[in-house]
């Protein structure tokens, strides 16, 4: 503020010296070649990485909402459910939670030390711009005070010509024209000073904040895990106890595989059946051009002999007897059924792998695909898909257009909502609450399906599929990384 204040004090010293525009020109045209565009446009770099801090700052966020979740939903359960495996897998999903939180946690203090050195570097830069053009204005008060004012008419009568004194006169307004220019420069890099002042600040305080963060994650991951080895040592003391409760939870597991393989079948049966319809039309439709071209062939050959139609026809008989022709067999390509419809709004599955986006957003994957086997329970565990833990109520969205193929509920998951996609693709959606599509709906590529349900060990899980026709895929291998 103070120099702003001084560079109008500056003005009205020019104004009251009437300072020789035509010399000072001449000087000060020198200096503002050097402090020519002294003021830097934004810098690219710092609004990217300002970006990527808002990004990791919102996946914190989500990853604290569940951790808040499943930390309530712990702390208000009695003492026998808190020695159950609903709790055990609680406080696993914690861990995760912890896990992924430590590392975007990592990742926040990497950005904002990116934040920091470039920060800093437009400060230094915007302090040398400033000294600049602080210099290009004491060279020129120095010049007003040397020659002093009154002599810009004693310029003007000194031309040797009249075109000469009008060229003088136009340097004068061009010099004029500058200095208010470059008190405006100067003006903007002290504002730019500032500014990249205060935000070096506020990075340094976000940094000291995070560091005080990640302190506290590392001591309450440490007390998850000692409290997962407690409720993991009280379950296995009472062997019965557990193992009823971890037949509960396979059978659970279990029917929901069922579930939605039966209803992947169901659908592959009625695509099939769609198929043989098509296949059956396309057929008949083959057979009827077939006789409508021999008509066309033999009316063609009666004109040609001039036989009567009468006497045409009983000789096609009398051939048609005598002549057993075997039929003409041709490869009949099957549309697949709605195809048109589904490729308008689908993915290329087949080269879409690696690319296809996440049905959440800031998940963690707490249940990988295929068979994993439980190193703390010592059992072996089948999952058709994977299952992502979000706070309950997020939007799930289609990894792709296509067309709602069945809905289905089941007490313990939830909603369960399968897609259909072009060349047998079917993506499938469990554990939802409130649905926003409906069966037979054409949807496109990240329509929302519907919402999250909550689970009933606390927070939220989705468990999301990928098939090929009749073979499950590996849905991790299909999102993008």
């Amino acid at each position: 503020m103070s120099f702003i204040l001084s560079s109008n004090r500056f003005i009205l010293l020019l104004r009251k010296a009437q300072v020789p525009l035509l010399m000072l020109f001449m000087l000060f045209l020198s200096g503002m070649t050097h402090s020519a565009g002294a003021v830097p446009p934004v810098n690219s770099e710092i609004t990217r990485i300002m970006q990527e801090r808002k990004s990791v700052e919102q996946n914190l966020m989500s990853l604290k909402r569940q951790l808040k979740e499943f930390q309530g939903k712990l702390n208000s359960a009695n003492r026998k459910e808190s020695q159950s495996l609903k709790a055990l897998t609680n406080i696993r999903n914690q861990i995760l939670l912890l896990e992924k939180m430590i590392s975007e946690n990592q990742k926040y203090l990497v950005k904002l030390d990116g934040d920091i050195e470039r920060l800093n570097g437009a400060l230094n830069t915007n302090r040398r711009i400033y000294g600049k053009v602080s210099t290009d204005f004491r060279r020129t008060a120095v010049s007003v005070y040397k020659y002093g004012g009154n002599r810009d008419v004693e310029h003007l009568f000194a031309a040797g010509s009249f075109n000469d004194a009008l060229v003088r006169a136009q340097y004068m307004g061009f010099f004029t024209r500058a200095v208010s220019s470059n008190v405006d420069k100067l003006q903007q890099a002290a504002a730019e000073l500032e500014k990249n002042r205060l935000a070096l600040e506020q990075s340094y305080r976000q940094k000291a904040e995070a560091v005080r963060e990640q302190e506290q994650e590392l001591k309450t991951f440490a007390a998850s895990k000692k409290e997962k080895e407690v409720v993991l040592e009280r379950l296995k003391k009472n062997k019965q106890e557990y193992m009823a409760q971890l037949s509960i939870v396979q059978q659970k597991r279990r029917q929901l595989q069922s579930r939605i393989e039966s209803l992947i079948l169901a659908q592959q049966q009625a695509v099939e059946v769609e198929k043989e319809r098509q296949r059956k039309i396309m057929e008949a439709r083959r057979l009827e051009a077939q006789r409508l071209e021999e008509a066309k062939l033999l009316a063609k050959k009666e004109s040609a002999s001039g036989q009567s139609p009468e006497t045409a026809k009983k000789e096609k008989k009398k051939q048609q007897k005598t002549e057993v022709r075997p039929p003409e067999k041709q490869s009949v390509r099957v549309p697949e059924a709605n195809a048109p419809e589904l490729e308008r709004v689908s993915a290329d599955f087949d080269n879409s792998y690696g690319s296809l986006p996440w049905p959440v957003r800031n998940g963690v994957v707490s249940q990988r695909f295929g068979s994993v086997e439980d190193k703390d329970l010592k059992i072996v565990t089948t999952n058709n898909g994977i299952d992502i833990t979000v706070p309950s109520g997020t939007q799930v969205r289609a990894v792709s257009g296509g067309k709602v193929a069945q809905i289905a509920f089941l007490p313990t998951f939830g909603n369960i909502v399968i897609v259909r996609h072009p060349n047998s693709y079917l993506t499938v959606y469990a554990n939802l609450g409130r649905l926003s599509v409906v069966k037979d709906e054409l949807i496109k590529s990240q329509q929302l399906v519907g919402l999250s349900g909550k689970m009933s060990d606390g927070g939220s899980v989705v468990h999301f599929e990928i098939w090929k026709g009749r073979v499950k895929q590996n849905p991790e291998k299909w999102l993008r990384k």
